[in-house]
């Protein structure tokens, strides 16, 4: 998809750029390697225009010196929160990031303050006040930029204009998704984003749209990506679309001109009602009218979107007699709870999360002291949320943001979040290139049959199968698939392969029947670690030769231990631990020996290891026969001459099994040559055999 010039500029000003150009961001950017696995990449401009990379912005304009402003709400719901005097905070960028996969370590961008933070207003001073000490310090503790990168790592840095730089650990260069927020309650236009290594913009997910007031805008949290709107979509796998505004929740008007919304809906809507009516102006009959119309709209507009509603976090009812005193219509939050719930009833998408039973009142919960949650407090809230997605089930796992891309925007669950970006901008990645494979139906087709095998009206054998019971055909299977891999019989291969496959989906079937996991997590597992341990092909590291390739796998692994050991907390695992006990006894050996070799026990070379395979065999042949002592020396003879395969490259299991077919065809030749005779074998005598064997192997040389 290219854009002219002119077309580029029309389409920003439209706010139209993101949703078009996102195709081809997806599926026209490889992704290619620097130079040297531990040198640092030198500085890459990222490919596309920066709005490919935005996330939660209905609408984009040209802020000039190749600056963009992005806004939250599209042109006409600005318009009419210009004309009630709430147009400043609704071009507040709260919930809007920067959201790529990279193999740096490093991303920076240009950024101009468009609305900066207000010292004079009143909520600043009070805040500033609670803080104490703390408000000396940089405004991020009001308002920030949050670089979130996947796996754990955060950096806030201060809003300011310039050049706005976020370094994090990256050491071998893997694709690695990065988020940056931009501020909660300022505005900023934001361009020329620049990584020191290759990337895409990350794929583009379901998306959760959060409504609400200054709660949920995030006023006064500090950190942009702790806001619980941010922090509910991270936990749900969702992209965001913060349409909070400050002082503004139950009017339906700002409901008006989302038709992006509408046309692609979101995976599931919040609703908070914060403190936006902390001095009740307003009637109770009007709360109850506002509020009944306001969720009948949203209703109406999205009608099959699960809605979360959360009412007010504050217990005002348990407030000090003067605060109580102070309400002019003597309606606490209390009562507002209570009008919310009642407005709620009659819609069958809607689910009421009663805010005052989710925060303790304590002061430490609120950035202000008494009104607005800090990141403690906003990150219980989204815990809540989230349990209250989860017990309603489906959110995370379908529907499509706004400017969604059709073709590479699959929805991840909440526990695969940030890995699922990576491994979706790689998959974007293949499906740029030509030949690339497509969809597998008849794999989809084969998981249903044996889906339908395990009812109650299947196969009585298929469901009454156990892992357990399922280890033998599992091992067989496997060996039959192996003997038709060495025969290089095309259809007989297949046939096996398929046999190793129905294994895989059944013991699959069984157990995501236990709710242990599913044929898609299977598939996600080995998919995640094939991108893991090949960062020389889907990162930035270099890998030239076979050995390049083996110390990469190693690195990666060794890490993949340690921090599964780490979150585990359990006792190191021992080197050999990961050799499979159920493994032919050949093929330990030679993994077992290999394994003792990488960390230096090893001879120096084969000729050390012939020596030893002598010395074992002086030894089997010192002890009784027939002896237990005898067998034992004989293993370790076995033992030694698989190290002489190891050292020669030489696989020992494909060896033996390479001369045992050998064997089978001169034995088959032989028989052949005694039936030609007229005679059996067993009626001939040991030279006869020996002369029959002789001539099988001329034969055999000669073809």
């Amino acid at each position: 998809m290219a854009l002219s010039k002119d077309d580029r500029a029309r389409l920003i000003k439209s706010g139209k750029l993101a949703r078009t150009a996102l195709a081809a961001a997806h599926m026209g950017t490889r992704m290619t390697p620097h130079s040297g696995e531990d040198a640092a990449p030198s500085e890459v401009s990222l490919p596309g225009d920066i709005t490919e990379y935005l996330r939660g912005a209905l609408l984009v304009e040209d802020a000039g010196d190749g600056l963009v402003q992005p806004y939250r709400f599209s042109e006409k719901q600005l318009r009419y929160l210009d004309s009630v005097g709430r147009g400043r905070r609704a071009r507040a960028t709260s919930g809007i990031c920067l959201a790529l996969v990279t193999t740096g370590s490093e991303v920076s961008f240009d950024c101009h303050v468009t609305a900066a933070l207000d010292p004079a207003h009143p909520l600043y001073s009070e805040v500033m006040e609670h803080l104490g000490s703390l408000g000396q310090a940089e405004d991020g503790l009001i308002d920030g930029i949050d670089a979130v990168v996947e796996g754990g790592q955060s950096h806030t840095v201060a809003v300011r204009d310039g050049r706005i730089a976020v370094r994090f650990d990256n050491p071998e260069h893997l694709p690695l998704e990065v988020r940056i927020y931009l501020p909660l309650i300022m505005s900023v236009a934001v361009g020329r984003l620049v990584s020191n290594g290759t990337a895409v913009p990350a794929p583009r997910r379901g998306y959760l749209l959060a409504l609400g007031d200054s709660i949920t805008q995030g006023f006064v949290v500090g950190c942009p990506s702790l806001s619980y709107p941010a922090l509910l979509s991270a936990e749900l796998g969702l992209d965001l679309v913060n349409q909070a505004v400050c002082g503004y929740v139950f009017d339906q008007k700002t409901l008006t001109g989302i038709k992006a919304l509408r046309k692609e809906p979101p995976a599931a809507i919040t609703v908070a009602y914060g403190t936006n009516d902390w001095g009740c102006e307003g009637s109770g009959k009007e709360i109850r009218r506002d509020a009944s119309a306001y969720l009948d709209r949203l209703c109406k507009l999205f009608p099959n979107t699960p809605i979360y509603v959360l009412t007010p976090l504050w217990r005002a009812d348990e407030a000090d007699e003067a605060t109580l005193a102070g309400i002019p219509n003597g309606k606490s939050l209390s009562w507002v709870r209570r009008a919310i719930e009642r407005a709620c009833r009659g819609h069958e998408n809607v689910t009421v999360v009663d805010g005052a039973s989710i925060l303790p009142r304590s002061p430490l919960m609120f950035a202000d002291g008494r009104l607005h949650p800090g990141s403690t407090g906003a990150g219980i809230v989204a815990e809540a949320l989230a349990a209250a997605v989860r017990n309603g089930g489906g959110v995370g796992v379908g529907g499509r943001g706004p400017q969604a891309d059709p073709v590479s925007a699959p929805v991840p669950g909440p526990e695969v979040a940030t890995t699922a970006d990576a491994l979706c901008a790689v998959d974007a990645e293949s499906l740029s290139r030509p030949g690339v494979p497509g969809t597998h139906c008849e794999f989809d087709r084969l998981v249903r049959t044996v889906w339908r095998l395990r009812q109650e009206d299947g196969c009585p054998w298929d469901r009454e199968q156990t892992h357990e019971s399922l280890v033998r055909y599992m091992v067989e299977e496997a060996y039959e698939a192996a003997e038709a891999l060495r025969a290089d019989d095309a259809s007989h291969m297949a046939e096996e392969l398929g046999d190793v496959l129905y294994q895989v989906v059944l013991n699959s079937q069984v157990a995501a029947e236990e709710g242990a996991f599913t044929i898609d997590d299977v598939c996600r597992a080995i998919d995640e670690k094939l991108v893991r341990r090949h960062p020389h092909v889907f990162g930035g590291v270099d890998a030239e030769t076979p050995e390049d390739v083996a110390r990469i796998w190693d690195n990666v692994k060794r890490r993949e231990r340690e921090t599964a050991g780490a979150s585990a907390r359990e006792p190191e695992v021992g080197l050999l631990d990961s050799v499979p006990r159920a493994m032919p006894a050949l093929m330990q050996c030679q993994k077992i020996s290999a394994r003792a070799a990488k960390v230096g026990f090893d001879w120096d070379d084969v000729s050390g290891v012939w020596d030893k395979v002598h010395e074992e065999r002086d030894e089997f042949e010192r002890e009784p026969t027939g002896s237990q002592a005898r067998a034992l020396e004989f293993g370790d003879l076995l033992f030694s001459l698989v190290n002489v395969a190891r050292m020669e490259g030489i696989d020992a299991e494909g060896a033996l099994a390479q001369s045992n077919e050998k064997f089978r065809r001169r034995w088959s030749r032989m028989e052949d040559l005694a039936r030609e005779k007229g005679c059996d074998l067993d009626a001939l005598s040991t030279a006869e055999l020996n002369e029959l064997w002789d001539r099988a192997k001329q034969e055999e040389s000669h073809s």
